[in-house]
């Protein structure tokens, strides 16, 4: 997988705390969005009327859902036909067990991990070869609920960039900014909420049991400092911020200590590293993540935790699917390679 989705651009989209942000679609509201396209506008006349059989068919009774942002989004009735606009809003949702009618799953990595067929599934494909949000399908796909990411800015990834899709559902909001268990919890209260079945609570049990053994880990070797990198083309490594990471926001929590990277706007999810630092990175233990293959640059061969043997690449489907299943392995091998691992095989100056 490339490494762009890892540094996602800060949208432009306005940041909401605590509001309560009720939805009453109408057909004035709906045309009056700016969306270039006279058929696109069809269609979203055609579904923004509160009389669609869709908002017939959703479940009776009022339905609220208090999202990451703090925001709470209102509607009369409980939403049955939910879109999902990006690519980890469907790993982290489809695993939950929420069926939706479209879904943004441009990459066949993150699909593949989560067994997902959209096209055996019926699902309506929203994300174009482009990766771009395809809103004539999303509006043909009738919605009445879009799930978005949070991101680490607190705005909407997908609604920031294309405020058109805004118009056409409410938004319900999902931070892959928090630890795993964090985004699973949110992704089963989600679907829980729309009226469908948990599918991952099996799971669980593994994962929990994996956790603890990466504590354990840590408690009977203390001191094992723990980078997680990845290539950034032929010039550079890249150091992951535990501060933006699932997985580091996991483990760190676990007791496991990170490398520190410099705190500074451009490094809010990763360091770049030249080549020629690389062996400066103060890790007794590096974790390959996100790129394939192991790099060939000689220096590599240089730093010290890979010299000394410490060094592993997870077997793990993507580092895009949050769910319990698709991280039990990681925290399993972690665990072991923690045990295994000498302290103080790294430099002891923190990066700058």
């Amino acid at each position: 997988m490339s490494p762009t989705p890892i540094a996602p651009p800060r949208s432009t989209g306005h940041r909401a705390s605590g509001a309560s942000v009720p939805f009453v679609p109408s057909r004035r509201r709906l045309l009056g969005a700016s969306i270039a396209g006279a058929g696109l506008s069809g269609l979203l006349a055609a579904c923004g009327s509160d009389k669609t059989p869709a908002a017939q068919a959703a479940g009776s009774g009022s339905w609220s859902f208090t999202d990451d942002r703090g925001t709470t989004v209102r509607l009369p009735t409980q939403p049955r036909r939910v879109a999902l606009l990006t690519d980890t809003v469907t790993s982290a949702l489809w695993p939950a067990g929420l069926r939706p009618v479209a879904a943004f799953a441009s990459d066949p990595a993150t699909t593949e991990s989560v067994q997902l067929n959209l096209a055996k599934e019926g699902i309506v494909q929203i994300g174009g070869k482009d990766a771009q949000l395809d809103l004539e399908a999303l509006a043909g796909a009738k919605p009445d609920l879009l799930i978005d990411v949070v991101q680490a800015d607190g705005t909407l990834q997908t609604v920031g960039k294309t405020a058109a899709a805004a118009q056409i559902a409410p938004v319900v909001g999902i931070s892959m900014y928090q630890p795993i268990e964090h985004i699973v919890t949110t992704a089963e209260n989600i679907t829980a909420a729309v009226g469908a079945r948990l599918a991952d609570t099996e799971a669980k049990t593994g994962y929990q049991s994996a956790a603890e053994k990466v504590r354990s880990a840590v408690k009977s070797n203390p001191g094992v400092r723990v980078g997680f990198v990845f290539d950034i083309g032929a010039t550079e490594l890249a150091v992951m911020n535990s501060g933006t990471w699932p997985i580091l926001k996991t483990v760190a929590g676990l007791g496991v200590e990170l490398v520190a990277i410099a705190q500074s706007e451009k490094n809010t999810y990763s360091q770049p590293i030249s080549w020629e630092r690389a062996p400066q990175i103060p890790a007794d233990l590096l974790v390959w993540a996100v790129t394939d293959p192991l790099p060939t640059n000689p220096l590599w061969a240089k730093i010290p935790a890979v010299a000394a043997g410490q060094f592993w690449r997870p077997d793990l489907a993507s580092w895009y699917t949050y769910s319990y299943a698709n991280f039990t392995g990681l925290l399993t091998g972690l665990a072991d390679h923690l045990a295994a691992a000498k302290p103080g095989i790294g430099p002891t100056s923190p990066l700058s």
